[in-house]
């Protein structure tokens, strides 16, 4: 094991000596501004970020639904520059990025600006479809566990047991799979664009096409029969975390590129060798058991140690842990990670001397729930691929509250983000006569009747009193006529009439 963690410190030293830090990255700001009404169309639009970043595709869509595909950008530092299309058509225009940032995940948004005027309701284009999004997650989840299972297991079995290089094999398989599905996420496209090349492209590209590249390296050495294998597998494994990702990339880079490293390998020597375990127990030996034995504890006292200090940076505010769907994530990890962590206690205390006087069966029945533990665990850490942590969220309030009540019909009203662009409104409380509004249909409309703006309308029905009135596109600032409408009944209808403030765009 001692072999095992220099080999990995050693990687991860050279790569901190040749990489620079970066963070995740966030839009701080543009030009044209978003929502600014231009007398003529802009040659170019530049937007600005807090870091570089990788143009990966941009579409101009028009208020009457005309959608363009930009050409490549101009990027230089922090800021990427699109070409206009000649002929730009007086009215609204959104402009949809996807960037990747330097921790390997992809940034998307939209800037709204208008030429002589703003114009129609429009839509945020859509992101990946949910077909790759579940590929992406499935395919990550299953890759985390061939890789976990074969570097770990390696080192165990030392190259006497066959299912750390089935692992090896099994995860070599789904590399590909996953590959395309991160090409197809980053390009926001659906399944069937694996036929082409530009996912794959994108998917090898920059630096984590280098993690890409170590994984596939870490799986391939696990192939090999023998302890040396081994160790150089585990520390590739614990290399191609520390490259990318939203961990590894955030600062301080001395402490948190060795603690992803140290997380991923820790994790490895845990969850993989329970399967050479098991196999050992079954054949009536005690080799195994007593190396893990005197290890395990200190492969824990790595994991914890690792993973509190990965979880201070990443989520600073222990609100986030209930208010942000990453910490939300975490939560859920931490209570599966704590009831495997009760069960190996038991295992230990007194599972473990049982086994060692010949009494084998409850370790080994033991031993296969914390395999199938194992499993959820990565799926939960899978679906951090989709969500940016708290670190990197833009700081400011992102919901703004209004009470509001006229006649019969009240409601609570949350507007996120209170600023021009993409506003999501969610009703609470929503009440006609003191009563919860339930299984009624409710009619959300919002319009800047001076500027000629709207009504926008959206539909929904209302569920114990709350409506999730859905995502308006708002070009400008100021006040915004808010109308609600509830059916109450076949023969009767309430109606509400407010003003909601809606700030500029940062």
């Amino acid at each position: 094991m001692i072999r095992a963690v220099r080999a990995a410190g050693a990687l991860c030293a050279l790569f901190l000596s040749t990489v620079t830090a970066f963070s995740h990255a966030a839009l701080t700001g543009s030009d044209p501004a978003e929502g600014m009404v231009l007398e003529a169309a802009p040659p170019s639009v530049t937007l600005r970020f807090s870091e570089p970043v990788r143009p990966l595709v941009a579409r101009l869509t028009a208020s009457d639904g005309e959608t363009r595909l930009l050409s490549a950008a101009d990027a230089a530092g922090g800021a990427v520059t699109y070409g206009i299309p000649s002929g730009l058509r007086r009215g609204s225009h959104l402009l949809s990025w996807r960037v990747t940032s330097s921790d390997g995940h992809p940034v998307a948004g939209a800037l709204l600006f208008s030429v002589g005027a703003p114009s129609g309701e429009m839509t945020e284009v859509a992101g990946p479809a949910p077909a790759t999004r579940a590929g992406l997650w499935i395919s990550r989840a299953m890759l985390l566990a061939a890789l976990l299972f074969a570097v770990g297991g390696g080192i165990l079995a030392g190259g006497i047991y066959r299912f750390p290089r089935l692992a090896a094999a099994s995860g070599l398989l789904i590399l590909p799979a996953y590959a395309g599905f991160r090409g197809l996420d980053l390009l926001a496209l659906s399944p069937g664009a694996l036929l082409t090349v530009a996912p794959w492209r994108e998917a090898v590209a920059g630096v984590p096409g280098l993690a890409l590249t170590a994984t596939a390296a870490a799986l391939g050495v696990a192939l090999w029969p023998g302890r040396l294998a081994a160790i150089l597998s585990l520390g590739l494994a614990g290399f191609a975390a520390a490259t990318s990702g939203h961990a590894a990339t955030a600062p301080p880079q001395w402490l948190m590129r060795p603690a992803v490293a140290a997380h991923v390998i820790s994790a490895a020597l845990w969850i993989g060798a329970l399967v050479p375990l098991l196999v050992d127990l079954a054949r009536g030996g005690q080799g195994a058991l007593s190396r893990f034995s005197r290890r395990v504890p200190w492969v824990l006292a790595l994991l914890l140690g690792s993973g509190v200090a990965i979880a201070l940076v990443q989520v600073r505010d222990i609100a986030a842990l209930w208010n942000t769907d990453y910490g939300r994530i975490l939560m859920v990890k931490l209570v599966l990670v704590a009831l495997l962590l009760a069960l190996a206690g038991v295992n230990r205390l007194w599972l473990t001397p049982r086994a060692e006087r010949g009494e084998a069966r409850p370790l080994r029945r033991a031993v296969r729930v914390e395999i199938l533990m194992v499993l959820p665990i990565l799926g939960a850490v899978a679906l951090w691929q989709f969500t940016p942590p708290p670190r990197s969220l833009p700081p400011g309030p992102q919901v703004a509250v209004l009470q509001v009540h006229e006649g019969a019909l009240a409601a609570r009203i949350e507007v996120s983000p209170p600023r021009a662009g993409m506003v999501a409104l969610r009703l609470t409380y929503l009440s006609v006569d003191g009563a919860p509004v339930d299984a009624r249909p409710v009619e959300v409309e919002l319009s800047k009747p001076a500027y000629g703006l709207g009504p926008f309308r959206h539909q929904a029905t209302a569920k114990d009193g709350i409506v999730d009135a859905g995502r308006f596109l708002l070009p400008l600032d100021g006040f915004w006529v808010l109308r609600l409408k509830v059916l109450v009944s076949d023969f009767r209808a309430e109606e509400l009439i407010d003003l909601i403030e809606i700030a500029p765009a940062r």
